[in-house]
């Protein structure tokens, strides 16, 4: 078995220069493993570097492989550059973020059979955690700016999704479109699931999309079956789903593993 290997941990630290010299911030030790490299371009690991945060996309991707355990062990990813020394370890443990300054990556055992990403982008997208809800939006471009005629933005507020809501892509373009005033019964039927939080200023709503689109509407009703508060959703990779119940209106079906073919005895027919 591998020898261990340690660390120090900062709990939520804001910069990688406060882990360079401990402003500011206190330690706890542990042993950790790096369960994942995730390799950066040079703008990308110099942003990561300058914002240390939990709300970054490829964190939450791997939140399943991820554990801090102060005092004991870190299973860690590794954020690297292909060519420079300098790395960042992060841990999860629930909502709080540990992190570790390594000075030379090539000093730290990784086993070879360790996954490795590669994240060219320049900028590292992050969670949407908060968004500008809409009051009675006729259609869709009354939640993206693109209508400019009524003026009813509510201002921007956090949201918490309660449920996902896949229609097919048919169904969520109709939606989209002309649906949003449109009394519908998987509203209806989550009315429960829906409302504001006036002392914490959160939307607790559904999420609407398509089987396969990549945008979506947020969707708080406020009591009544139709959108009567929605929020336009660009893309819902960013947002936090892990463990948010799915319901799939028919035509729409969760997709399935595909099952191995069986070959017929006696030959094909």
């Amino acid at each position: 078995m591998d020898e261990k290997q340690y660390g120090a941990f900062a709990r939520n630290a804001l910069t990688l220069d406060q882990l360079r010299h401990g402003r500011n911030i206190s330690y706890v030790p542990g042993s950790f493993v790096v369960e994942k490299v995730i390799v950066l371009s040079e703008d990308g690991f110099a942003a990561l570097a300058g914002d240390l945060s939990a709300e970054y996309v490829f964190l939450e991707e791997n939140r399943d492989l991820m554990s801090a355990d102060p005092g004991g062990r870190f299973n860690c990813v590794l954020a690297r550059t292909e060519t420079g020394k300098e790395g960042i370890l992060f841990a999860l443990q629930g909502s709080e973020l540990y992190t570790a300054y390594a000075k030379d990556v090539h000093a730290i055992r990784v086993d070879p059979a360790t996954p490795v990403e590669q994240i060219p982008q320049s900028s590292l997208p992050r969670i949407q955690t908060s968004a500008v809800f809409y009051h009675k939006p006729r259609g869709v471009e009354d939640i993206t700016g693109i209508d400019y005629v009524r003026n009813i933005a509510e201002r921007k507020a956090a949201f918490v999704i309660e449920t996902v809501v896949v229609l097919s892509d048919e169904k969520f373009a109709d939606f989209m479109r002309s649906g949003l005033l449109q009394d519908k019964l998987f509203l209806f039927d989550n009315l429960d699931k829906m409302w504001f939080d006036p002392a914490e200023r959160v939307w607790h709503c559904l999420l609407v999309k398509g089987e396969t689109s990549r945008d979506g509407i947020l969707v708080e009703a406020e009591g009544y079956s139709y959108a009567r508060y929605a929020a336009y959703v660009r893309d819902c990779a960013r947002l936090r789903l892990r463990e948010v119940p799915v319901q799939y209106e028919y035509p729409a079906r969760p997709p399935r593993e595909k099952m191995p073919r069986r070959r017929s005895r006696g030959g094909e027919r």
